[in-house]
């Protein structure tokens, strides 16, 4: 791996050295305009937040991990990032006769801890996404009074 720079707003940084996935990701960001009202997304997470502050952070590294990715940076020196698997499922319920989803449908989701999620399925039979946990977590599904796990 060759040094870099990570150049776009002026700064450089001659010391480091850059992998090209934070360089590249810096270049890209770095010098977006101002968008007061734009989001990204965190990909291992899922969650929003707001554009701008990807846009001030000061190295790719930094906007790399913001936007859940740093565990595939390559530079030199950096201890590697440890990958956080995240659970979050979404689940189509059947009619268990004729194999078709199940639309419209009210069901509850328990989840181990005891906690009852409500909702209703999609037009395509699905439930909405459950929340993220940090390991495996069985589940029951109860969808007109019938337990389905």
């Amino acid at each position: 791996m060759e040094k870099r720079n990570q150049d776009g707003t002026g700064k450089k940084m001659p010391d480091e050295e850059v992998c090209d996935l934070c360089r590249i990701t810096y270049s890209i960001y770095a010098n977006f305009p101002p968008m007061p009202s734009a989001q990204a997304m965190n990909a291992e997470t899922g969650e929003f937040f707001p554009f701008d502050r990807l846009r001030s952070l000061s190295t790719g590294y930094d906007m790399a991990k913001a936007l859940g990715y740093a565990w595939a940076c390559d530079c030199r020196g950096r201890s590697p990032v440890t990958r956080r698997i995240n659970y979050n499922e979404q689940f189509q319920l059947l009619d268990t006769h004729t194999g078709k989803p199940l639309v419209n449908v009210e069901y509850a989701v328990e989840r181990a801890s005891g906690d009852i999620e409500h909702g209703m399925t999609d037009a395509s039979g699905y439930t909405h996404r459950l929340s993220m946990t940090s390991s495996a977590e069985e589940i029951n599904i109860y969808c007109n009074g019938a337990k389905h796990a």
